[in-house]
C-alpha cells in the first residue's frame, strides 16, 4: 500500500491504476483457490495481497479527492460499500455451497466479473494517466497524524475478527445454539453497520461527529456488554445490531479528520493511516486467539466493548460537536 500510494499514484493517477489492480485481483484470486498445496496457497497469498494493495489505496484516493470537489462527505458510503460486498460474499458462498455448486466455478464466474468491470473502467470512465509531482519515495516510520490515528483504526481492524472470526463459534458452542444460527451475530452487525453507513453522511450531520462517533459507539458497547452477560439470543441478536449501528462510523470520522487536520495532502494521509490500519490484522487475530483459547471467547466480547469503547473515549475530543459544521478539504 505505501508502494502504490508514495510511487504508483504520483506516476500513474489513481483512476488510471485502479482498473488494472481489479484485473490483476480478480485473476489471481482465482490462481489462489486453485492450488494444490498448503505450501502453494500460502506463496500466492502475497500477490493477492500486492494486488489488494493497489486497489485499496487508490479507492480511498479517489473518495477523498471527491470529497475535496464536491464538499460532500463520501467516506461513509466508502465503507458502506466494503460492508456490502463483504454481507453479500457470505451470501452468496452460503447460497452456492447449499446449492453443491463447484467453488471452482464460482470463483472462475467472479474471476470473469471482476475482469469485465476493470475493462469497462478503462474503456468508459476517465483513466487517463495523471502525472503529478513525485517526492522521494521512501520508507520511514509514521509520524504526526499517521502515527495517532493510524493505530486507532488499526485497534478497531484488529479485533473486528471477534464478530467477523469467533462469535459464529460462541453462539454454537458456548451459548448452544444450532449450527444453522451461528452466523445470526455476523448478520445482524453487518446489515446494521450497512443502514448506518449508508446514511452515514445524514446522521453525521443531525447528530454531529461527537455523538456518532463517541456517544453512539459507547451506547453501542454498552448494548452488546449487557447483551453478552445476558446470553439470550434474542438480546445477543439485538446486541451485535446495535453495535454494528453504533461503531459503523466511527474509522470513517477518524479517516475524515485525518483529512481535515491535513487539507494540502488529504488523500496522502487517509491513505497513509489505512495502511497503518490494517496492521491490526497482522496482530489482532493471535492476540484474540490467544484470550479465546486461554481464557474464553465470552471474555474477547467483553474485551471487544471495553477496547472499543476506550478507542470512542480517546477520539472525543477531537471529533466536532453537533452544529459545528467541518470544512473538508
Amino acid at each position: 500500500m505505501q508502494a502504490t500510494n508514495k510511487l504508483l499514484i504520483p506516476k500513474l493517477g489513481p483512476h488510471f491504476l485502479l482498473p488494472f489492480g481489479v484485473i490483476a485481483f480478480s485473476i489471481i484470486i482465482f490462481l489462489w483457490v486453485s492450488t494444490e498445496t498448503a505450501f502453494t496457497f500460502a506463496l500466492m497469498a502475497l500477490p493477492v495481497g500486492l494486488s489488494f494493495g493497489v486497489i485499496n489505496p487508490c479507492a480511498i484516493v479517489i473518495t477523498v479527492e471527491t470529497e475535496q470537489a464536491t464538499g460532500q462527505r463520501l467516506l461513509p458510503l466508502h465503507h458502506a460499500c466494503f460492508s456490502i460486498g463483504s454481507l453479500f460474499g457470505v451470501l452468496i458462498g452460503g447460497f452456492f455451497a447449499s446449492l453443491a455448486f463447484s467453488p471452482l466455478s464460482l470463483f472462475f464466474a467472479l474471476m470473469m466479473l471482476g475482469i469485465l468491470y476493470g475493462l469497462t473502467c478503462l474503456l468508459f470512465s476517465n483513466t487517463q494517466r495523471q502525472i503529478r509531482p513525485v517526492q522521494k519515495f521512501r520508507f520511514g516510520i509514521p509520524t504526526g497524524d499517521t502515527l495517532f490515528l493510524g493505530p486507532i483504526a488499526a485497534i478497531s481492524m484488529g479485533t473486528i475478527g471477534i464478530i467477523l472470526d469467533w462469535s459464529a463459534l460462541w453462539l454454537t458452542r458456548d451459548i448452544g445454539l444450532a449450527l444453522a444460527l451461528g452466523g445470526v451475530g455476523i448478520f445482524a452487525f453487518n446489515s446494521s453497520e450497512i443502514v448506518a453507513r449508508m446514511f452515514g453522511t445524514s446522521l453525521i450531520a443531525r447528530f454531529g461527529e461527537r455523538d456518532m462517533g463517541t456517544s453512539a459507539m459507547l451506547l453501542g458497547c454498552v448494548s452488546m456488554a449487557a447483551a453478552t452477560y445476558s446470553q439470550s439470543l434474542a438480546a445477543i441478536v439485538f446486541g451485535f445490531a446495535a453495535l454494528g449501528f453504533c461503531s459503523a462510523n466511527f474509522i470513517p470520522l477518524v479517516m475524515g479528520l485525518a483529512a481535515r487536520r491535513n487539507p494540502e495532502n488529504a488523500s496522502k494521509i487517509v491513505s497513509d493511516v489505512t495502511t497503518v490500519s490494517f496492521t491490526g490484522f497482522l496482530f489482532g487475530p493471535p492476540l484474540v486467539g490467544l484470550v479465546a483459547e486461554y481464557i474464553s471467547i465470552t471474555a474477547c466480547m467483553y474485551m471487544l466493548s471495553v477496547i472499543w469503547g476506550l478507542s470512542a473515549l480517546m477520539m472525543r475530543p477531537y471529533f466536532l460537536k453537533r452544529g459545528h459544521i467541518p470544512v473538508l478539504p
